[in-house]
């Protein structure tokens, strides 16, 4: 073999061996790419931290609902108001610590037990005013609360305002709680009052008339709910 041809195929060995040497670095490259060590994006580790500090709570069938609605009745000579009362509470709500809601959160009654003082109120609101063979449940889907520290303490009392949409009468509606309510461990009490206030057609329901019974109804319906319910003690 002649140098020249010595040399040229020397040559080519090393120019071989770097080609394979930068190809082998290439794939040691590649293969690190392909396995990053995993690290939670920002929204799985808010979500992680939201349930972490969720606090879940029960509602009790001690709540009820409390409607108040201003009327003329003929056989009086001034204003008085008319008070139902509804019962059958069901649902559980999970507060997060940024204020927010879990979803699935609900509280629901039955608005088919409204009574009052009077049974021909009861059946005629009943009847002609809620629909409630066709609409028996009112439902409350809190939101937010706001005004509130949080996570809630083992044992406080404190005032906030609650947002959430309510359904009557198949007709959903944004609306605000002023509540005021007390924790004692895992027992929750709270008296949720609706302010400000709504009309019937908020919720697609004509004003009650019953002539010749009653005079007259403020276009008004006031409504507040003493909430039982049961969560964590700590």
């Amino acid at each position: 073999m002649s140098l020249r041809v010595a040399t040229r195929s020397l040559v080519l060995v090393i120019v071989a061996l770097v080609a394979v040497g930068c190809a082998g670095a290439g794939q040691v490259a590649v293969d690190a790419t392909a396995t990053p060590s995993a690290t939670p994006t920002p929204t799985a580790a808010a979500s992680a931290t939201i349930a972490a500090g969720a606090q879940t709570w029960t509602v009790s069938d001690k709540s009820k609902a409390t409607v108040r609605v201003r009327e003329q009745l003929a056989s009086l000579n001034f204003p008085s108001d008319a008070v139902l009362v509804a019962t059958g509470a069901k649902g559980s709500f999970q507060l997060n610590d940024d204020g927010t809601f879990a979803p699935g959160s609900q509280i629901s009654f039955d608005v088919s037990s409204l009574t009052s003082d009077q049974s021909q109120r009861d059946s005629f609101v009943k009847q002609s005013v809620l629909n409630t063979r066709q609409y028996p449940t009112a439902t409350f889907v809190p939101t937010k609360v706001t005004g509130l520290t949080l996570p809630l303490a083992a044992s406080a009392h404190v005032t906030f305002t609650l947002t959430g949409k309510l359904t009557i009468h198949g007709t959903e509606k944004e609306i605000t709680f002023s509540v005021d309510a007390t924790r004692s461990g895992g027992d929750l009490t709270a008296t949720a009052t609706l302010a400000p206030t709504v009309k019937f057609g908020d919720f697609g329901m004509p004003q009650p008339a019953a002539p010749g019974r009653v005079l007259s109804v403020v276009d008004e319906i006031k409504l507040t709910v003493d909430l039982v319910a049961t969560g964590p003690k700590g």
